[in-house]
This record gives structure tokens, C-alpha cells and sequence, in this order.
């Protein structure tokens, strides 16, 4: 089992990665993780590094991907079996944010946590007018593009009937939520 969640900042992407992770005793790749040096969410690792990275973890045989960052995400899309994008809008990603709050706890530098968190409520409130593979438009192209299993959850109960059926067949999940805007 190989899968990708895409999704705007604070939709729910970890929460349903490490909940498959969980049941499915398979690893869950944050794209965060790769993105960022560890202790904040203010310097990049190298592209190369990253890359490499990305190039060992999709040939595992199992894994979740979850992220905002489609540039990276695309890197598993060959090689995965199905793309959930949770496409909710921003006053639950906003409402997802919050409820995290900064993460502090997980930066070095503790002072600038807050700042950090304004910057990403901020950059996460541009989603649908941003034009980048971590955008509303490019995550929609992604799923788009995807030609295998896809699922376009738009709203939290979406969000919870896949999680619902996908706990009764882990599996064998076949639950898309695709209802227009």
C-alpha cells in the first residue's frame, strides 16, 4: 500500500497519515520533515539531500505520504496506488491551524515559533490564489493528472467516512467524497 495526502496547511493531512500508519503498521513520510532542517520551520534542507531522500523512500515496498508540498509529493506519484486530496476550505484548515497552534515545542528557537505561526496562517489563508504545486491549482492538476484510485475529501464528515470505511477494509478502501463545489 502506497498512498499520498495533499491538502491545504492545517486540513488534516497528519492526522489521517498517522492514523493509516497506525492501523496499517506502515510508515508515514511528512513531507515537513524532508522540507525543513529539523528544530523549525525556517530553513530548507538541500534539494539534493531532499531529492535523494525521496528517491530511497518510494522504492519501500509501504508508506503514506502526506504533505502541502506537491513538488515533493509528485516524486511518490509513480509509484503510488491512490492520491487523498483533502480539499476543505479555509475556515476548517484555519480551525485545523489553530487548534495546533505554533508547535513550539518542536522548534529550536521558541521566540521566533510564534512569528513562524503567523507567517504560515497567513501563507495557508493564500492557498486558492497561490498558482504553485502547493496551492489549491496545483493540488487540483495533481489529482487531475493522477491515474490511479483518487479521493477528493471536501469537508471533515467527508473526512470521516473515509476514515470510517477504511477502518472496517484498510485495504480495500474505495469511499471518494467527489460532490462539486
Amino acid at each position: 500500500m502506497k498512498k499520498i495526502i495533499i491538502g491545504n496547511s492545517g486540513s488534516g493531512k497528519s492526522y489521517l497519515a498517522n492514523l493509516m500508519s497506525h492501523e496499517l503498521s506502515i510508515p508515514a513520510i511528512h513531507l515537513d520533515e524532508l522540507f525543513w532542517e529539523p528544530g523549525g520551520f525556517n530553513e530548507k534542507r538541500p534539494k539534493d539531500l531532499v531529492f535523494n531522500e525521496i528517491e530511497e523512500l518510494s522504492k519501500k515496498d509501504t508508506w503514506i505520504v502526506e504533505g502541502v508540498f506537491g513538488e515533493l509529493a509528485s516524486r511518490f506519484a509513480s509509484d503510488a496506488d491512490e492520491m487523498i486530496w483533502l480539499d476543505l476550505d479555509w475556515s476548517e484548515c484555519e480551525s485545523g491551524l489553530l487548534a495546533r497552534g505554533s508547535e513550539s515545542s518542536k522548534q529550536l528557537d521558541r521566540e521566533s515559533a510564534e512569528s513562524n505561526f503567523q507567517q504560515l496562517l497567513h501563507w495557508a489563508s493564500e492557498y486558492w490564489s497561490r498558482e504553485d504545486l502547493r496551492s489549491w491549482k496545483g493540488h487540483s492538476r495533481m489529482i487531475e493528472e493522477f491515474e490511479k484510485k483518487k479521493a477528493i475529501l471536501r469537508t471533515r464528515p467527508d473526512v470521516d467516512e473515509y476514515i470510517r470505511q477504511f477502518l472496517s477494509e484498510p485495504v480495500a478502501s474505495s469511499y471518494v467524497a467527489n460532490a462539486p463545489r
